[in-house]
């Protein structure tokens, strides 16, 4: 009888051991897997995020081209009396400073031989 306890005390630490080997196994799988989806998952909250600004820039699109319609309508199309033509004025000549006052100089000098009569 002491034999069979003690065959039935081994065999019983054998399953024991197998459980929690077992056990440990399983567990390594299961976190593997659960940092699996955690890398999954927050690919999918990236997605989502990036879905949401392409909505919102869609959504800014349609409202800009539908206020672009709108505007279009009250847009009035334009005939050849409604033109008005303006007449091409003459471009200014540039000026260099130095023959401005050479200039002015000159038109001095010509208004003081007229003031030497006096």
């Amino acid at each position: 009888m002491f034999i069979n306890a003690r065959i039935y005390c081994k065999i019983i630490d054998r399953l024991n051991i197998s459980t929690i080997i077992l056990i440990l196994f399983l567990s390594f799988i299961s976190l593997s897997s659960q940092r699996k989806w955690t890398i999954l998952y927050s690919s999918m909250i990236d997605i989502r995020n990036k879905n949401n600004n392409i909505i919102d820039y869609i959504s800014k699109t349609e409202q800009y081209l539908l206020n672009e319609i709108e505007h279009q309508n009250n847009i009035k199309k334009t005939n050849p009396d409604d033109l008005i033509y303006l007449t091409k004025t003459k471009e200014k000549k540039r000026t260099n400073f130095l023959s401005l006052v050479a200039k002015e100089m000159i038109k001095g000098f010509d208004d003081g031989r007229y003031q030497r009569g006096y």
